[in-house]
This record gives C-alpha cells, structure tokens and sequence, in this order.
C-alpha cells in the first residue's frame, strides 16, 4: 500500500489545475482509499470500502432496503403447567406448554412428537385436547413450571395413517435499514485559493486546497461516526415519533417544510451497533477480562453464526480494550507459579526481548482478529469512565468496549456490507461538487461564474447505509 505524504505550501511554478487531486485520485470511489491511508480514524470505512465490501445491489427509488433473516425451525418452550410434578416410566401425564416463560398455554407440539425434559428424561405425545397435551413418560423424571422443554424428533405407531406437522415452520424475519444523508461544505476565498495541500503519491505530486483537505478530514470522520452510533428515527408505517419534529422522522407522511426552508424528510438509518442483537451484549468487569469470557462469548455468538466453526471474527476496539486483550492472553501463556510456559530460549546470544503482541485468537474452530478503533477513544465524544489504571487516570468506559463482527458469508452474500443510493451511471455514495464565483479552482481563465462573489464552495454529500445481515452472529462486550 502506497504512503500519502502532505504537506502544506504555497503555488509554485509548474502547478497545473490538471494535476488537481481532485481530477487525478479522488474521483469515485477513490476518495476512501486515499484520504483513509493518511488518517487511520475511519477504520469501519477502511474495512466497507478499501476491502470492497459494498453490496452488489444499490437502493433504488427509495430511500430504505430490506433483507430476510430465516428463524430456528425447533422454537423453545417452557412448561406452563403439569398435572404431576414427578413421574414413573409409562406414567400419562397433562401438560400445557408455552412459548416465553411464565406465559400463556399455546399449541405448538404435535401428536407423536418425542419431548425432552431438563432432567434428561424424554416423553411421548400421544393425546391432544384444546391446549393439553397427554405425554406418556418414558423414563422417570421430574418437572416443574417455566422449565425448558424441547423436541427431539417423532415416534409413529405401526400403520399410522400420516403425520400432523401442525405450523411447526420457520418464517424469515424482515429487517430493514435506512440510507442516511450526510452533507457538509467550506467556501474558499480568493486569498485562500492560494494556500494548497500537497500530496506525494507513488512519485507523483499533486495538489488541492487546505480547507477542501480539512473538509474532507472532518466529512469523513463524522461519515464515521454515523456509521458506528447513528440510531434509526423512522417510525413504523403505521405510528410516529410523538415529538414535535414527528412529522420529519415519519416514514408515512408526505414531503414536509424543514427548518431551512427545503421540501423533504430527515430520515436516519441504524448504524453498527444498532444492529447487533441485544441478546448478544454482555458485559466484564475493566481489569477482570480473561481468556475464559472471551471464549464463552465467541461460543455465544458461533451458536447463532452461519458455522458453529470455522469463522472468522473481527474484533474492534479502543486502547482499554486491546489492553484488556493483552493482559487476558498473557495470563493464559503463564503458568499459575509466574513461569513461561509456551517455548524455551535455548540457543540465544546476547540480549534477550521479553513480550509479545497479541492480536488473533483461536478457540472453538473459530478465529478473532482484534482491530483498532480510535472512535472508541475519542474522549471529546466519550465521558463514562469506569475505575483507574495504573497511574490513577480515569479508564475510558467506550475504550474497552469489544464490538464482534461476524466477517464471514452466506451463498456470496457479505454479512456486513455497505449499502448505498444509485442508479445508472450513478452512485451517490460520495459526491463532491463545486459551486463557483469569482474563483474557479480548476479553470482559472473561465469566463463564466455562477455569482459574483470572490470565492468559491466545495460542497460534499453521501447517501448511505450499513446493513448487518445476521445480527445474531455478531456481538458487544462492553465494560460494566
């Protein structure tokens, strides 16, 4: 990967407006495999755009898209009564299931359907009244209300006549996503037109404004942001946000007048975070993480990933929470009496260097990368902190946070991707326009202005949005 080297200096003889950067690397989609190179904050951009994560669709005529989630085929069910709360081997007994815990009886099992109970013992279905279900014991047991109970299979008498597989089917769940509007520009003096960012790239020199550079820096960075924290604001079709901006966050209603006297509908579509499944959030306590909770959690989230084995994670956070990482796996490689106990240092001359970087873990068949996130560390944007260090500074709560993404995926179809508005010929998920006066950047002998004032604007705008394919296999372990 090539160096971007800048530097700021003054018109010179020999600057070409050709050699622009502009015209010369930032045309799309450039624009993020060069700027990212020289600030390495957008790592979440970096990962959706320089690796090429963009969905191989682009949203059309609206401005939300969707996707499908297939649910378990076998659902849980617990015990929501019983006739006897112990039984002997051949014992009928009634039972009433439901489908949450402590809820109302519903008819899910079907006639022949062979159950297990948490004590281990099994029972067969072989009568059904209304919601009661007759279960011919097995094996003795014992049970109680709210107890899980799952379903092992069927058992059929000889000469059945067929089986009643009942709504014992799995639905796809609909997700839905919004692409989000991002805007910002800077106006350029004529006395400022003078002052350029120079870039050296592969030998080549090439040029644009300071403020534009400074745009672009903080365009991106908060593009960043968005797609790290930004929380969905549309309402269902059919109820809307009781505030008193209800009728701008509202996916039902027509174009509305805005504050600035425009046409249109603020929409804000989930970021990452939003997305990932909050029964897949745990927490630890800062200076407590082990190996042991890193690996129960990976268990956690391969049960719900596309292979319970064989994935690959990438693990983003901020300096606690590669710390914490550090720590966690170097008290896995020492032994309980404070001795190494992972290879020798047989043969070595002269000084020995003690440490190691810890960057990538196996367990379970499973692999997790754990990458820097400097968002995490933004202490203008972050105040909770939890505990000390070692020095008596105050510990970063969002630094230690650990954000799992499932990086594998499904029949060619990325689990993480980049979704954004286009059509033909077009792509919005990055424009960049100038609007010129009496300064013109890249033509300075035009005749032609759109004003007459003596500078011009460097306007920049991108429609987008992430989706998160199987929230369920992606995870957050945060600090308490």
């Amino acid at each position: 990967m090539a160096k971007l080297t800048f530097s700021n200096e003054r018109f010179g003889n020999g600057t070409t407006p050709e050699n622009a950067l502009n015209n010369a690397l930032l045309q799309y989609p450039e624009i993020a495999s060069t700027l990212i190179q020289q600030f390495p904050r957008y790592t979440l951009t970096l990962l959706l755009e320089k690796v090429g994560l963009f969905a191989s669709e682009k949203v059309l005529g609206d401005n939300s898209f969707e996707w499908k989630v297939m649910g378990r085929y076998n659902k849980k069910q617990f015990i929501a009564s019983t006739a006897d709360s112990s039984h002997a081997a051949g014992q009928k007994v009634a039972f009433t299931f439901a489908d949450t815990s402590g809820g109302a009886a519903v008819n899910y099992y079907n006639l022949y359907d062979l159950l297990r109970f948490q004590d281990g013992s099994t029972g067969l279905i072989v009568g059904i009244s209304g919601s009661t279900y007759q279960v011919e014991c097995i094996d003795a047991g014992a049970n109680a209300a709210n107890e899980v109970v799952g379903r092992i299979g069927s058992a059929f008498p000889y000469g059945s006549s067929g089986a009643d597989v009942g709504e014992n089917w799995a639905y796809p769940e609909t997700h839905k996503n919004f692409l989000t509007i991002m805007r910002k520009k800077c106006t350029v003096t004529g006395k400022d037109a003078t002052d350029v960012t120079w870039i050296e790239n592969n030998g080549s020199r090439l040029w644009y404004f300071t403020r534009e550079q400074q745009l672009m820096d903080q365009f991106m960075y908060e593009q960043e942001l968005q797609r790290w924290y930004g929380k969905r604001s549309v309402a269902s079709p059919t109820s809307n946000y009781t505030s008193t901006n209800a009728d701008i966050f509202s996916e039902d209603v027509s174009d509305q007048s805005l504050a600035d006297g425009s046409e249109g509908r603020v929409i804000i579509g989930d970021g990452l975070l939003a997305q990932i499944d909050s029964s897949n959030q745990a927490t630890y306590t800062a200076g407590a993480l082990t190996e042991d909770i890193i690996t129960e959690f990976l268990a956690k989230l391969s049960l719900n990933a596309t292979n319970s084995e064989g994935n690959e994670y990438l693990v983003y956070t901020g300096t606690e929470g590669r710390l914490a990482f550090h720590k966690a796996m170097k008290d896995l490689l020492i032994a309980p009496t404070g001795s190494f106990t992972g290879g020798s240092f047989a043969g070595v001359n002269g000084d020995v260097e003690l440490g190691a970087n810890f960057t990538s873990y196996m367990a379970l068949g499973n692999k997790i990368t754990v990458a820097y996130c400097p968002v995490f560390d933004d202490n203008h944007m972050h105040g909770s902190t939890s505990g000390t260090n070692a020095f008596g500074d105050s510990r970063l709560k969002e630094s230690a946070k650990m954000v799992f993404l499932d990086m594998g995926s499904t029949s060619g179809v990325n689990n993480i991707e980049l979704i954004t508005k286009g059509a033909e010929g077009m792509n919005r998920s990055f424009v960049k326009k100038y609007v010129t006066g009496m300064v013109n950047p890249y033509d300075a002998n035009s005749m032609m202005a759109a004003n007459a004032d003596d500078k011009f604007e460097c306007h920049v705008l991108a429609e987008s949005g992430i989706v998160v394919r199987n929230p369920l296999s992606c995870g957050i372990l945060s600090v308490a």
